[in-house]
């Protein structure tokens, strides 16, 4: 891997700690090792964008510190003013040389190749046997094999993790790798050393690996978490789901990170509403659990709707804080869920097993706590935007519509087709009264006729002129053979009733022929 030289003062070592740099005790220098630079250590890298020019600073600082007399006429040992003084007396003083023959100095290329030189010209450089635990394998990546071997060294306070730099080059990978890596494996491997001039690193390019069992590290690490599993500190029945709708979202990382400026980048992009609450913790190095823990029950405690641990990336050694057992109890106790954010795809911590849920990043843990109202926001305004324009096209249309059929209807001149139909409907009306009583007059002279014709027929007309109607029984008498002596019977003429009585019935079939 490459590495990056730093330049870090006393007082400014703890805070580049936090971010991944590493004190060389050989060399007395800060480095950071990694493909990439974090962005975070860019102030300190002479090579950076960044890079401010501490050797002003740095020489006042040593000087004030020696004793040098800096206190006249009230002045601070910080101000600008006493850094241009400080550096004036230094010069004039001896203690900072003036400007030397820099025909003497060396390149940074030729000292490079000073070392590689030494690196091919040392034996002892050139079959090197060495064992380890593999870290910081992220997997074949299609090239060459990256990885580092580490050990664990001193005790207590005293304890740290020394790494050594490998790889297998893509071309003798299958005639050197007899198994597959992975993360924890103890390793023996013969191989030599080399210096990359272009970065100033040494790698140890291998020869020979073996696999000689679980490193002590990564069987450490998967008894507790078998030991996590078994109590169900790992089942899903125990996740808290996250809210859809947050209000208010803790955070638990450095405020000094990429982490929590990633976070608020992408908050402030899907909802700027969201009421983020950091809580500022150390993510490696000493006291860095006790930190995290603190900020973790700190945050539960707010009754907030959701929580964001992590930081932005590293090396093993650099997420090694978020194995710890008590991080790892304290997040399955939190009642407020947990989103774990640490590390990168394909590192994966404690936390990550007992958190409600497991992202890769702090920008993917913002993307999964809070929800994208802005891009809603947007939706809802494209689709008032469409009903509008719809609306607008539909009115236009009818607008159309309307002036075509108030032409068309022009066109027939209404005012005097009214006229026409005003007209036709009087000559109508009185064709049809015409009709009526031409019809009314018919009918009447047929029913004239009609009830002339049955007044003559009718029986009762008759009696008028000395005919009468006989009844016998309520029943007309047709026959002299309906009828006996002494049978009452009943006559009706025009003006009334009268009721008589048979004295005698003579038939006229009976009488005798005159």
């Amino acid at each position: 891997m490459p590495r990056y030289n730093l330049r870090v003062s006393y007082k400014e070592k703890d805070r580049a700690k936090e971010f991944g740099a590493r004190w060389d005790a050989k060399k007395k220098t800060w480095y950071y090792e990694g493909d990439v630079l974090p962005q975070e250590l860019e102030f300190w890298y002479p090579g950076g964008m960044m890079q401010e020019d501490h050797t002003v600073q740095h020489g006042a600082e040593a000087a004030f510190l020696s004793g040098m007399q800096y206190k006249e006429k009230g002045m601070k040992p910080n101000s600008p003013a006493i850094l241009e003084k400080n550096n004036m007396s230094l010069m004039d003083s001896g203690i900072v040389s003036k400007i030397p023959d820099l025909s003497q100095y060396k390149t940074v290329s030729e000292v490079n190749e000073m070392i590689s030189e030494k690196y091919v010209e040392t034996p002892e450089f050139q079959r090197i046997m060495v064992k380890g635990e593999i870290t910081n394998y992220n997997g074949h990546s299609g090239m060459h094999y990256y990885f580092s071997i580490k050990e664990e060294t001193g005790q207590g306070n005293q304890k740290r993790t020394v790494l050594l730099p490998c790889c297998i080059w893509e071309s003798v990978a299958f005639s050197v790798l007899k198994f597959e890596l992975r993360q924890g494996q103890q390793v023996a491997i013969i191989g030599e050393l080399q210096f990359y001039e272009a970065l100033g690193k040494t790698s140890l390019i291998v020869r020979q690996i073996h696999n000689i069992g679980e490193g002590t590290a990564n069987l450490a690490f998967l008894k507790l978490k078998e030991k996590l599993r078994a109590e169900g500190l790992f089942d899903e029945e125990y996740k808290k789901e996250i809210p859809k709708h947050p209000e208010k979202v803790g955070i638990v990382t450095s405020k000094d990170g990429q982490a929590i400026r990633d976070i608020c980048k992408v908050a402030q992009k899907r909802n700027p509403y969201v009421q983020l609450i950091l809580y500022h913790v150390k993510v490696q190095g000493k006291d860095a659990a006790d930190s995290i823990i603190k900020g973790i029950k700190k945050l539960d405690g707010l009754g907030l709707d959701a929580i964001i641990v992590g930081r932005g990336g590293g090396s093993d050694e650099e997420l090694m804080v978020y194995n710890e057992e008590s991080i790892a109890r304290t997040v399955f106790a939190a009642r407020t869920p947990i989103v774990s954010a640490v590390g990168h795809q394909g590192h994966f911590t404690l936390i990550d097993y007992v958190a409600d849920k497991r992202v890769a990043t702090p920008s993917e843990a913002a993307e999964e706590t809070i929800p994208d109202i802005m891009r809603d926001i947007k939706r809802v305004d494209e689709l008032g935007e469409s009903i509008r324009n719809h609306m607008r096209h539909a009115f236009d249309r009818r607008k159309l519509l309307l002036e075509a059929k108030k032409k068309s209807l022009e066109s027939y001149q209404p005012e005097q087709l009214i006229k026409n139909r005003k007209e036709r409907l009087e000559r109508l009306s009185e064709q049809m009264k015409r009709n009526i009583r031409q019809t009314f007059d018919q009918r009447n002279h047929r029913l004239e006729v009609a009830l002339t014709r049955l007044n003559g027929l009718s029986p009762t007309a008759k009696l008028v002129k000395g005919f009468g109607y006989i009844s016998f029984e309520q029943k007309p008498v047709v026959s002299v053979e309906m009828l006996r002596p002494e049978d009452e019977v009943e006559i009706k003429i025009h003006d009334g009733d009268i009721r008589a009585k048979v004295m005698e019935v003579k038939n006229i079939k009976e009488l005798p022929d005159s």
